[in-house]
Order: C-alpha cells, then structure tokens, then sequence
C-alpha cells in the first residue's frame, strides 16, 4: 500500500542515522491530551506534546491486507493512586485518537511531516493497581470496527429530521405501512 510520507521525513528514512518519535493526540472529556515518547516537550501543529519517558507505552500497530479492524493500546504508568479515580471519569468512549510517527533530528526538531500511524477511537480502560503506582491502559479501536455493530437509524422523519432538518424524504414512509398496492401485470 503506498505511503503518503513527507519527502524530507522519506529522505531521512534512507539514512542510516534516525531518531523516531511517535506523537498521541487524545480526546478526554476535559481536554485533548498531547503526549509523546521520550523527555521533554516538542512542538507539532500548534499542539505541545508532552514527553512521558519510560511511563508510556505503545503496543504494536498492526495492518493487513484484509478489511479487518486493527486495534492497538496505550498505556500509562506511575499514576498518583489518588488520581485514579478522576482518571476513569475523564475517559470518553468513542473519542478521537491519532498517533503519529515522526523522526527528529539531532537538536529535536521534526523532519517534514509526521505520518498519521493510527487513527481511531477510545474504547475501554484497563487498571492495574500496584501499591504505590496505577497503569491504566486505553485501547483504541479503528474505526472499522464500526463495521460490526448495528445502525441505531430508524427509517422514520422524525429520524431524518434529527440529521437532515428540513428534509422530507421519509415523510411518506410510515404512511406506507398500511397501504395495500395492488400491481397489474
């Protein structure tokens, strides 16, 4: 599949000298939190992402040939116990999240543009509980997996109305559950 990558990232791909970095954007009730691997912050789409060091984690970031929703997590370690429960309320189910992967140079900057790794949504939180530390661990599912569930829309004009106000395409539908067509053949 081809790659939609920045030429001076791509260029830098070919060298034998590369720093990666991925960039995670995630949105939580509160706030949109911007995080990345390694120490310190760094600066991308006007957005500050945040280092969080050896506390974060990525899993692998899985794709394949089939139409199949590839999911993947995050997880962040050495929470204050005492935030824990503020945590998990700030959780937001179906959420956006993206993460990026870019390579930066030597003084810390970002070679052309990073490329989106994932994009999808929050699912379920998983908590470990130490006695001094929490790691909660955010899968994200792609969006694909919508795919599997059921259409909540109903084929209503009180229901086309919620999306399309104004439009009377479904006016006539409940009407026609109790006409009787006769067809001449």
């Amino acid at each position: 599949m081809p790659r939609d990558i920045s030429s001076p990232m791509l260029a830098q791909l070919t060298t034998n000298a590369i720093s990666p970095c991925f960039l995670a954007s995630i949105a939580f009730k509160s706030q949109t939190v911007y995080c990345r691997t390694g120490a310190g912050s760094l600066v991308y789409g006007g957005n500050t992402y945040l280092g969080v060091g050896d506390f974060g984690k990525l899993s692998a970031i899985t794709e394949g040939a089939d139409v199949q929703a590839y999911g993947m997590s995050i997880t962040l370690s050495g929470i204050d116990p005492n935030l824990l429960a503020e945590s998990l309320t700030d959780v937001q189910l179906g959420a956006a999240a993206t993460i990026y992967f870019a390579l930066l140079d030597g003084s810390g900057n970002i070679y052309g543009t990073p490329y989106p790794a994932f994009v999808g949504v929050v699912d379920k939180p998983s908590v470990q509980v130490g006695v001094t530390a929490v790691t909660i661990s955010l899968a994200l599912e792609n969006r694909l997996s919508n795919l599997q569930r059921a259409s909540q829309r109903k084929y209503t004009a009180a229901d086309q109305q919620r999306y399309f106000p104004g439009d009377t395409a479904f006016n006539w539908v409940e009407s026609l559950n109790d006409q009787a067509l006769k067809w001449n053949a």
